[in-house]
């Protein structure tokens, strides 16, 4: 179908608002991943240096979880900063796919 004023068909529109709202969408899962992968990352990170310290028989400092605690919580929050984020979106895109698929697949129900 035509529009009468611009000469847009409303299927192209209609896509055009589609890939606009999943860009909007990936960008906000994005940054809401990136900050919960980091904290989430850094914590195991830590936990991850208090088993390391058992293990090597490191004492902690009086109020510190563990030897070198700031170490396994950077490498650990850059680990989840990244991660998570993609692992996000790779599955969001992927449920996109399987989406445009079907909207372009005719229905063979009755």
């Amino acid at each position: 179908m035509k529009s009468a004023e611009n000469g847009t068909s409303e299927i192209g529109t209609a896509v055009s608002t589609v890939s606009e709202d999943r860009v909007g969408r990936n960008i906000g899962v994005g940054c809401f991943t990136f900050f919960i992968g980091a904290t989430s990352g850094a914590m195991s990170g830590v936990f991850v240096g208090k088993a390391f310290g058992f293990f090597s028989r490191c004492e902690p400092q009086p109020g510190l979880p563990a030897c070198d605690w700031w170490w396994f919580a950077f490498a650990g929050g850059v680990l989840g900063a990244v991660s998570l984020p993609i692992l996000a979106l790779w599955r969001l895109r992927r449920a996109d796919r399987r989406t445009d698929l079907a909207a372009q697949q005719p229905s063979t129900r009755g």
